[in-house]
């Protein structure tokens, strides 16, 4: 499905206030441009993560784990580069050394960001920085301060080594600039104002001396200190998806930019070698790297594809487990105690714009199989199968035997997860001859509590996709009394209405009719309802856009 691709910038966004001075913050347009159809501590060397050896331009191979790529550096020949997952593993490719990683060690905060100590140190160092702006130097790479027990107005985004590799910069999300060993301060925006916020900086290393530094925002403005020269921006134009990183071109003192579908911009005398614009990518893109000639650069997907453009080689890539990184909310509806307990359960709460009760007891099949406990058996299924691809899982509800919580609160939970979608499980008391499944999907509702419209449309793709992949893992047919082809649109379900992240519910099958009633009391059954639904939504997240 070349629908869309789902952007999970791993950078954190925010920094911390020290002197700024603004050299430019829009220019000419890009000269080459292709893009979508719109526009703490010191680390010890050492670690638990092994190199990486893979073939296939672009291809993910050997799994990184739950851990999302979060950027790379290259060598300071070009021959090779090493990528870095947000839990500090390292992989090395090419002429690139494997000098130790995080990979298995306790962090404060997750790693960002890593820079190369630069060809005046030669490439065997490197340093990876966390949000916190913990600093880890490896090889040759001189430790030479971090701001990890410091405090921060907001986080670390990304780290730039100084032109002699003695020294790096680091930047937070609000422009704050902190610099160390031989990296001289020469302005910041920390505590001006940005129309978004800074993603990514590279430094300038001009052959007549001097130093400077770019900052870039997630919009493409660009801010220039030192001797680093203002050449252009994407600030003020329209993008197709956000700016995530940028590299300086070594060989014409310009410098390129890269959005998260893998757009090229190009300014100064940079070359423009080609893009990812109009691919399709599984994953965001969320860095770069260019090569000394100038005419060629890397750039990384969070799922650890490379992509090698102009006289970059490929080198390898690495795999990550399809949804590491993300966030999925799961809601088994209904509860065990809900039954017992009247008054809690009627008790009314608001639904987005009408009024209903807190939640149900749930059907049940003429046998007594309660909805609650298939619910429940269901739910931890799915949250397995969802483990085992890498996403972190947050359940509404962790036991059978509780009272709610109310369908408002289940909402809240799933808002306040940082879940990139959320599913509520049930089955249906509909009518005795009736069978089949419902996938119901929110329809636009704005009251004084909520306002679902953002979810609406990205929610009708992944009801689209758990239809379509449940009926194929399980073999039920879809509903032969509600809905659409296993489809309905509704407003007067609280749970919808109040979502902010993208959600659907399925009525697994019929409770009240005795062929669905037969299937669903069997564990075979409901691992496969599981698979169907974790199906479902690792093909809404993985889909890809052509864009």
């Amino acid at each position: 499905m070349a629908r869309r691709i789902l952007v999970v910038v791993v950078a954190l966004l925010a920094g911390v206030a020290l002197v700024a001075v603004l050299i430019g913050t829009s220019g000419p347009a890009p000269r080459s441009r292709v893009q979508g159809p719109e526009p703490g501590s010191r680390g010890t060397a050492g670690g638990t993560t092994a190199p990486a050896v893979a073939a296939g331009h672009g291809t993910p191979a050997h799994p990184v784990g739950d851990h999302v790529v979060v950027g790379m550096a290259a060598t300071a020949d070009g021959g090779g580069y090493w990528l870095v997952a947000s839990d500090g593993g390292i992989f090395a490719f090419g002429d690139a050394p494997y000098l130790g990683s995080m990979g298995g060690k306790p962090l404060n905060a997750p790693i960002v960001g890593m820079a190369g100590s630069g060809p005046s140190a030669g490439v065997s160092g490197y340093w990876l920085v966390a949000s916190d702006g913990g600093i880890f130097a490896f090889g040759t790479a001189g430790f030479q301060g971090s701001m990890g027990d410091r405090p921060l107005n907001e986080p670390i985004v990304a780290i730039a080594p100084s032109p002699e590799g003695r020294g790096y910069w680091l930047v937070a999300s609000d422009g704050g600039i902190f610099a160390f060993g031989d990296a001289s301060f020469l302005g910041s925006m920390g505590g001006k104002s940005l129309n978004a916020p800074i993603v990514a900086m590279a430094g300038f290393r001009p052959s007549a001396g001097g130093s400077g530094y770019w900052l870039v925002a997630s919009d493409g403005r660009i801010f220039a200190f030192g001797t680093a020269r203002f050449q252009g921006s994407t600030g003020g134009r329209p993008l197709a998806h956000p700016v995530v990183s940028m590299a300086a071109d070594p060989a014409s003192g310009g410098y390129r930019l890269v959005a998260a579908d893998g757009g090229i911009f190009a300014f100064g005398d940079a070359p423009f070698e080609g893009s990812m614009g109009g691919g399709v990518l599984n994953r965001a893109v969320v860095g770069m790297g260019a090569t000394p000639s100038g005419r060629g650069y890397w750039l990384v997907g969070a799922d650890g594809a490379v992509y090698a453009l102009g006289d970059a080689p490929y080198e390898g890539s690495v795999g990550v487990l399809p949804l590491a990184g993300l966030t999925v909310a799961v809601d088994p509806g209904h509860d065990g105690g809900n039954g017992g307990d009247p008054a809690a359960i009627n008790r009314p709460i608001d639904g987005g714009g009408f009024t209903e009760s807190c939640d149900t007891a749930g059907a049940t099949t003429a046998d007594g199989y309660t909805e609650h406990g298939f619910n429940f058996d269901v739910a931890i299924r799915l949250e397995a199968l969802l483990r085992a691809e890498g996403a972190t899982v947050v359940s509404t509800r962790t036991t059978d035997t509780g009272v709610g919580p109310c369908v408002d609160v289940r909402a809240a939970i799933g808002n306040g997860s940082g879940a990139a979608v959320a599913v509520s499980v049930h089955a249906d008391g509909g009518p005795v001859g009736g069978r089949g499944y419902t996938v119901i999907m929110p329809a636009p509702v704005v009251s004084p509590i909520s306002d679902n419209r953002s979810i609406v449309a990205p929610s009708a793709l992944l009801g689209t996709d758990v239809r379509d992949s449940f009926g194929s893992d399980t073999g039920e047919p879809t509903s032969s009394y509600d809905g659409q082809d296993g489809l309905i649109t509704r407003d007067d379900l609280g749970g919808l209405n109040l979502s902010t992240v993208p959600k659907v519910l399925i009525e697994c099958a019929n409770m009240a009719n005795s062929t669905d009633a037969g299937l669903i009391e069997t564990p075979q059954w409901r691992q496969g309802a599981a698979r169907g639904i974790a199906d479902g939504i690792r093909s809404f997240l993985t889909a890809g856009l052509k864009v």
